[in-house]
């Protein structure tokens, strides 16, 4: 696979990107870990926080998780 795509697919699918690059178990971390840290967020929350801010912090490890992805695909070409 190429690098652009498997970065594609973990933007695209958390977790998904990891799955392709052989470490599946990683990924699903990262997906518990994703909900984990939005079912928090949105409920620490009030209304008035858009619905990006109430979920910021699965997010934040979605992002993580496609900069892990995109430095896991450079070091094994």
């Amino acid at each position: 696979m190429s690098r652009r795509f498997t970065i594609f697919l973990a933007a695209a699918i958390p977790g998904a990107g990891h799955v392709i690059l052989g470490r599946p178990m990683r990924g699903l971390i990262f997906v518990f870990w994703m909900v984990i840290f939005g079912y928090i967020t949105y409920h620490l929350t009030n209304e008035t926080v858009s619905l990006i801010g109430r979920i910021s912090g699965g997010l934040a490890v979605w992002i993580i998780s496609i900069l892990e992805v995109s430095k896991i695909s450079k070091t094994q070409k």
